[in-house]
């Protein structure tokens, strides 16, 4: 009797758990499905496409020194990122890359990643929007073999400020690992815009 007993209860808990794991799939497929479209923080990215003047500087320049040229901004994967193809030259020397900015809804942060002709790879960032604020704070890591010779990490960060739907800045900044306090030292800006 005892075995039969318990063998109608493991039966039991198998047909739970199976109904369980059903409902649990179910549900987590409409959340994902959910969480796979754009949100309002894609349609506030959206606005900054199309076509726009770029002025970059490092922050140890002059501003004569500085880069002028255009930026195609595009959205990609049906309005999940925002692409900012830039080029720019002063005097005879030119660059060109590529920032590609999104948002993670199921982390709720944002992502960048950037490339341009001053290397061969690429960088990426996380993080969040400031609270009451128009920026957006981000910070990663790079795998430098030169800063890793030394004895250092390379940790760098992106500013993005969207002062208005005419206009917003990407500040680079690298944070410096050498000390405790580790403070954020501007590198470049990359001033746009729109020329629509």
């Amino acid at each position: 009797m005892y075995k039969v007993k318990q063998t109608i209860f493991i039966l039991i808990m198998h047909i739970l758990l199976l109904s369980w794991s059903t409902v649990y799939s179910e549900d987590n497929a409409e959340v994902q499905k959910d969480l796979s479209k754009p949100s309002k923080e894609h349609e506030e990215l959206a606005k900054y496409a199309g076509k726009w003047n770029v002025e970059m500087q490092f922050a140890s320049s002059q501003k004569d020194e500085a880069y002028s040229g255009t930026s195609i901004n595009t959205m990609l994967v049906e309005n999940r990122f925002l692409q900012i193809q830039f080029a720019a030259s002063k005097a005879s020397e030119e660059v060109s890359g590529v920032f590609i900015i999104g948002f993670d809804r199921r982390n709720l942060e944002y992502q960048m990643t950037g490339m341009d002709t001053w290397g061969t790879y690429y960088v990426s960032a996380t993080g969040k929007r400031l609270p009451e604020s128009n920026t957006i704070k981000l910070y990663g890591k790079d795998n430098d073999p030169n800063m890793k010779k030394m004895g250092f990490d390379k940790e760098f960060g992106y500013s993005c400020t969207f002062e208005n739907e005419n206009m917003f800045v990407i500040d680079v900044f690298f944070i410096d690992t050498r000390t405790a306090a580790r403070n954020e030292l501007k590198f470049m800006e990359y001033r746009f815009n729109r020329a629509e």
